[in-house]
């Protein structure tokens, strides 16, 4: 069965692409096939909206409090997360396999380097785990595991058609592209997502395949009747708030900084008490299953109290609780669940993904900015000194905490303009989106996805050294060289100088490893004084080797060793100190060029 498989994918498949590809260019195929993959995406993007609506479905079934006793009831109240956590780890332990990627940090490091091979069940795993996890009340987002399923879809889908590699990262951005426009019906900002945090790399021309992925997957998800998680209107802006859209953006930076500060403080903390991944499930899980139970507004994606919040249903939040509604006070039980969203639902989101669960923190972050900018519209407003429109705020905050977060300013204002039906907030989105930004960035460097990728000298914003990190130093390594013996004469030397143009010689010892480097300059100084020919051997001008790399270095840290020692050559070198071989600056150089043209074409 397998063979006539690939008999009919080699004669049949492989040859249909091929015959397009001469008949009508290789562009054209790939608009095509960035066409599928928008369409295929929008489809797994409604199997997983309806996967996690059946399951809280389910869970509702559940703790009906009617049809229950009100023990039995809180029982399965406060267990049913960890019921979620359980499923969802099962899935990535036996579908997903020990690489099972939660974050999109892999990804952006994968692209960055090229590498663009994704299992073929990472189509399904990331569906079926993040439905567990968020559809039994988890407190993550949808967005990151859509995001996967599209860039796995769009790299089989290449691998399948035999798609050159320098073209395979595109067609993962039309992928990824594809599943944010299926979620929110926003064409524009699935495609700035892509750009701005997968893809920075890739020119305008290069957007052409995935503007027409995530357009074909906002239709798609249209007519499948999936649309957006939540939709509301908004009223025109008026300028005498616009210092307060400043002041928010300013609030919406600090939020955001402290999003990503306390997401790594509270993975890390749980990841070094909580060693193995059995002790994390169970005693994170136990920690979420309380911190739910005692603020429900904090469970699953949060967009049904966004909808609240926009409606001005601010009793339906305050009363989802069955412990705080016994508090006295209404308003009482609102300070506590906004203090609760904007301190805790981080910590939630986080034991929910490290625990063992799957999901993002895009939702998480929107979910925070609207009750930040609510909150903050709604405390001016007690202060009696202007009257400004909450549902605006509340919008315009989503904007802001999320470029904070994610580092892409342009996602996020066209995504809430999308959202909101039309542009009218236009400009205040603007404003908080760029304030936000501007200012997260001097209290943390890096967005929630990059940060221990850069911390950890993986990645870099520099776009020559991250463009150079894609590529290892072997391939542009340099066999040609004649091996010296540290006690061979001047002579032995003399000559291989005269008969070879290279300008360095490595000095090894009996087992191949690298004792030091003899450099042409210093040859030729000595052949000016033909007395102390016999008097010296390979020993007397042998140097010690200086920015000695390995083969599986990246060219990056290549060139760095080029600058700092200002040489010509590096020596290669294994852990175990055999001598591969020389890397030069041209090949690098050469390299980097074909990297630029292949990034800048379409």
């Amino acid at each position: 069965m397998e063979r006539q498989y690939l008999r009919f994918h080699r004669r049949v498949v492989l040859r249909a692409a091929r015959f397009w590809q001469t008949q009508w260019g290789e562009r054209s195929f790939l608009v095509v096939l960035s066409i599928l993959i928008g369409a295929v995406a929008a489809v797994a993007a409604a199997g997983l909206h309806l996967l996690v609506t059946k399951f809280e479905e389910f869970g509702i079934w559940l703790t009906e409090p009617h049809e229950l006793h009100e023990v039995v009831w809180l029982a399965l109240l406060l267990c049913l997360p960890m019921l979620g956590l359980f499923a969802s780890f099962l899935v990535q332990r036996f579908i997903g396999g020990p690489r099972y990627a939660k974050s999109l940090s892999p990804l952006i490091l994968n692209l960055s380097r090229k590498r663009t091979n994704i299992p073929a069940l990472e189509m399904v795993s990331h569906m079926l785990s993040s439905a567990f996890s968020v559809g039994f009340g988890g407190s993550a987002g949808l967005e990151a595991p859509s995001v996967l399923t599209g860039a796995a879809i769009g790299a089989n889908s290449a691998g399948f058609l035999n798609v050159h590699r320098s073209r395979r990262s595109l067609l993962l951005g039309c992928g990824a592209a594809a599943a944010i426009s299926a979620i929110f019906g926003s064409p524009i900002a699935g495609v700035l997502f892509a750009a701005e945090v997968l893809l920075p790399e890739f020119t305008v021309s290069a957007l052409v395949p995935m503007l027409m992925s995530s357009a074909v997957a906002a239709v798609v998800s249209r007519m499948i009747a999936l649309g957006s998680h939540f939709e509301f209107t908004t009223e025109p802006w008026r300028t005498d708030a616009v210092p307060c859209y400043f002041l928010l953006g300013v609030v919406c930076a600090l939020v955001g900084v402290y999003v990503i500060k306390c997401a790594y403080f509270t993975a890390d903390k749980l990841k070094t008490r909580f060693r193995s991944a059995w002790q994390r499930l169970f005693a994170g899980g136990a920690l979420l299953c309380v911190l739910l139970f005692l603020f429900p507004t904090l469970r699953g994606q949060g967009y049904l109290y966004i909808e609240q919040l926009f409606s001005g249903d601010l009793s339906g939040i305050a009363n989802n609780s069955p412990l705080l509604s016994q508090l006295p006070s209404e308003t009482l039980i609102l300070v506590i669940v906004f203090i609760a969203v904007l301190l805790l639902k981080v910590v939630v989101s986080v034991l929910t993904v490290d625990s063992g669960g799957d999901g993002g923190i895009f939702a998480p972050s929107m979910f925070i900015g609207a009750f930040t900018g609510f909150g903050f519209a709604r405390i001016v407003n007690l202060t009696g000194v202007i009257e400004l429109q909450e549902c605006n705020f509340a919008a315009v905050g989503m904007c802001g905490v999320f470029s904070a977060v994610m580092r892409a300013p342009l996602t996020g204002i066209f995504l809430i303009a999308e959202v909101t039906g039309g542009y009218i907030l236009l400009v205040p989105l603007m404003i908080v989106s760029a304030v936000s930004f501007l200012l997260a960035r001097i209290f943390e460097p890096n967005s929630i996805y990059r940060k221990a990728l850069v911390e950890s000298n993986l990645l870099d914003d520099d776009r020559d050294r991250t463009m150079l990190r894609a590529l290892p130093v072997r391939l542009c390594l340099s066999r040609n060289y004649h091996v010296l013996r540290v006690d061979q004469p001047l002579e032995r030397l003399i000559d291989l100088v005269e008969s070879t143009p290279e300008e360095i010689f490595p000095v090894l010892d009996e087992n191949g490893k690298l004792l030091g480097v003899v450099h042409l300059e210093k040859v030729l100084s000595v052949m000016l004084n033909p007395k102390v020919y016999g008097l010296l051997l390979v020993l007397d001008l042998m140097e010690s080797p200086v920015g000695t790399v390995s083969p599986d270095d990246d060219l990056a840290r290549a060139m760095a060793n080029f600058e700092k020692f200002n040489l010509k050559y590096l020596p290669v070198c294994d852990d175990s100190g055999i001598f591969h071989g020389f890397i030069a600056k041209a090949p690098i150089f050469a390299k980097y060029r074909t990297m630029v043209r292949e990034a800048n074409s379409f």
